[in-house]
């Protein structure tokens, strides 16, 4: 193998297992909530970071202002504020191992198609797996979307089948370069398909 094939093979690896820990973390967070009988839609769409803390430990690292301040892109490397209709990250919050876990707001599409509205039967939840700090800073590649389904207060991946509203947004993977979403539904994917970083390019 030449040099770059060798590093972006350990580069995918490394973020293959920061991923899967972003998972395991985030499951076992919500079940212990569940088993608690928490009300999760309640607290995570309230950002009760005290009930928070007490079911994922808090790395008390920096935290940006916002999504903005993260200098988040769509899989593409673009980022359109106007058209960043799918997610608003609101509170992040650092886990032990500085990834960053943010609590968002699912916004629908009303049935004409004229304006979006946060949906609050669902909360969105995303990992930055390797930290704020550390580039790529894309959805897909190393910032990853889940969702509580209010039906079920189970954590499911984002990708296809995803049971959401406007679900277009969230079933493909990476989507088209003019979405500003590009990105947000491949978490599914990336669970599932064990060569997912060593074919998606990391820059």
């Amino acid at each position: 193998m030449t040099l770059p094939t060798l590093v972006n093979k350990y580069q995918a690896q490394v973020l293959r297992t920061q991923f899967l820990q972003a998972n395991t973390i985030l499951q076992d967070g919500i079940t212990r909530m569940r088993y608690d009988e928490v009300d999760l839609n309640d607290v995570i769409n309230k950002r009760n970071s005290a009930i928070i803390e007490q079911y994922f430990e808090n790395g008390h690292c920096e935290l940006p202002a916002d999504e903005k301040g993260a200098g988040y892109k769509n899989f593409f490397g673009n980022y359109d504020t106007a058209g960043r209709a799918a997610s608003s990250l609101i509170q992040p919050y650092c886990l032990k191992n500085g990834m960053l876990l943010w609590f968002g707001k699912l916004k629908n599409i009303d049935p004409t198609g004229t304006f979006w509205y946060d949906d609050n039967r669902y909360s969105l939840l995303a990992i930055d797996i390797n930290g704020w700090k550390k580039k790529p800073n894309m959805f897909g590649k190393d910032v990853f979307f889940w969702y509580l389904d209010p039906d079920t207060n189970m954590v499911k991946a984002v990708g296809k089948y995803a049971d959401l509203p406007a679900s277009y947004l969230y079933t493909q993977c990476p989507g088209s370069t003019g979405m500003a979403e590009a990105g947000i539904g491949c978490a599914a994917k990336a669970l599932y398909d064990p060569k997912y970083f060593e074919e998606i390019g990391l820059h």
